[in-house]
């Protein structure tokens, strides 16, 4: 298992959005959580705010001395816009890394056409660079894979792949990068537009909220209310 510079490979990659730390959200300090300790885990989080973005949180999550290590980003449009949501994970474990990144589309592709060649169809290129790594396929979750991008990346690879970390945080900054070009180019959308959109969006973070295993480990380590308050920032 080795060390990932993952905070710094991604807030690298967000610069053009002029990220700015974010110290409260909806109100609500939330600087007790930027590092938290406890005997089972060490779990710190950086939170930016930006225009056009309502939140942007990037965690790191110690777990077990190193035995498991969770770094995940999670990016949300304002409701002003239609570009999608980044999502992004890998998990260090004992004898393998989780890997899971996608562009996630605000609205139904099935019936916004326009929507899938702008926003999902870009995508395809960079999800060819690393579908056919070896332990990349199909995730698990039935709850996740209903929302997601034609295009996401998710797969539990064995470390016998050779830089098999460093590929997995090239694969988060390349999605990263296209987020960031798809931010630069958006402009304001009808409200009309954007209703379905953001009801769209509300939904599935809080399918992810309510349904994220990461829930009891936190719980765990954290106990229920700080827990509840890190997933509610996440998601």
């Amino acid at each position: 298992m080795k060390d990932i510079p993952y905070f710094e490979k991604v807030i690298e990659a967000m610069k053009p959005l002029n990220p700015r730390p974010m110290k409260t959200y909806r109100g609500e300090d939330i600087t007790e959580f930027e590092i938290i300790e406890t005997d089972m885990m060490v779990h710190t989080m950086k939170c930016f705010e930006a225009d056009k973005v309502d939140k942007i949180i990037n965690i790191k999550a110690d777990i077990m001395g190193g035995k498991l290590v969770v770094w995940a980003t999670t990016i949300v449009p304002t409701d002003e816009y239609a570009f999608p949501m980044l999502t992004a994970e890998i998990v260090q474990a004992v004898n393998h890394l989780s890997l899971r990144v996608d562009l996630i589309p605000l609205a139904d592709c099935g019936r916004d056409m326009g929507y899938l060649d702008k926003y999902m169809a870009p995508i395809e290129e960079i999800w060819e660079k690393y579908k056919d790594i070896k332990g990349v396929g199909i995730e698990r979750y039935l709850w996740q894979r209903v929302m997601l991008s034609p295009f996401y990346i998710f797969g539990k690879v064995k470390y016998d792949v050779e830089n098999i970390e460093e590929t997995a945080l090239e694969a988060i900054i390349d999605y990263l990068n296209l987020y960031v070009k798809f931010w630069s180019e958006a402009e304001k959308e009808d409200p009309s537009y954007m209703e379905l959109l953001n009801g769209r969006k509300r939904a599935m973070l809080k399918t992810m909220l309510e349904n994220d295993p990461g829930e009891g480990p936190l719980r765990k380590a954290l106990g229920e209310e700080k827990a509840q308050k890190i997933l509610s920032l996440l998601f």
